[in-house]
């Protein structure tokens, strides 16, 4: 029997399916907010977790976390090297270039005068993103010079926001494409509210080239638990996020046992280090 860790702040309908997954293979399973650990750099530590599921968003706190506890023999998924990438939204924009992925022109600004000059480099409307993903600085549309201003501004004085990626606003329908391990499980369509919360809903037919385009995101940032965005734009799908998997009820509703996958996915992981660790 293997206790496991779930990494979130409260216990909502994804993290009770999972502990019910793993309950099932006899496993233990508690929850823990990550807020609350504090782990020591120079003296040993028992009490980290040995087998953990972050299914928050990934930051470059939460990449930490994973490094840490990796460090000392646990395994998280997503593993730190995936979770660091998500977070990093540059690295992760440079990575997909490279590998000839599509992705919205973007550029990398230094300074107030430096991002409004990018905008109008990409042109209206354009999406004012933070270099790492960061809660306390949310994404921003612009739609206009007096609105770059403001809100330039804003992210400047307020959020202390010294790089800034200035983005293509893609017009088009947004798909979520849900990886579990390697394998991209479906295709659902993205509605964007008017609070900014996001619902998916099934997207049966969805072409064959969205799936292959989320396999070569795949083939960069590794086997994981997480979703890619794609905007279906005029000129082909573009890739235009990714992040943890965090949020998959509708993908429940839908008769994907993500659960079920996760699971075996997250125990195979912890078998794998077992493995190594005994030299087979």
């Amino acid at each position: 029997m293997t206790s496991v860790t779930i990494f979130a702040n409260r216990r909502r309908v994804e993290e009770r399916l999972l502990e019910q997954a793993l309950n099932e293979r006899g496993h233990t399973v508690s929850l823990l907010d990550p807020a609350s650990l504090a782990i020591s750099l120079t003296e040993p530590d028992s009490t980290r977790p040995r087998l953990a599921i972050d299914t928050g968003a990934a930051t470059p706190e939460r990449a930490t976390l994973a490094a840490l506890i990796g460090a000392s023999g646990g395994v998280v998924v997503n593993r730190a090297a995936t979770t660091r990438l998500l977070a990093d939204r540059l690295a992760l924009c440079r990575h997909l270039i490279v590998a000839g992925i599509p992705v919205p022109t973007t550029e990398v600004a230094f300074g107030e005068r430096a991002t409004l000059t990018a905008i109008e480099r990409v042109g209206y409307p354009a999406f004012l993103l933070s270099a790492s993903v960061n809660p306390r600085v949310p994404d921003a549309v612009v739609n206009d010079r007096d609105a770059a201003e403001a809100i330039v501004e804003h992210r400047a004085t307020l959020g202390h926001e010294q790089m800034t990626l200035v983005q293509e606003y893609v017009s088009g329908r947004t798909v979520r494409l849900p990886v579990v391990g390697s394998s991209v499980l479906t295709a659902e369509i993205v509605h964007y509210d008017a609070d900014g919360a996001m619902r998916y809903e099934a997207y049966p037919g969805a072409p064959a080239e969205l799936t292959s385009l989320a396999e070569r995101v795949v083939s960069r940032l590794g086997s994981g638990v997480y979703d890619v965005k794609v905007v279906e734009g005029a000129a082909g799908p573009i890739v235009v996020k990714a992040n943890n998997l965090g949020d998959f009820r509708t993908l429940v509703e839908a008769g994907i046992d993500v659960a079920d996958a996760v699971a075996e996915f997250v125990l195979r992981q912890r078998a794998d280090v077992e493995e190594v660790d005994r030299g087979d």
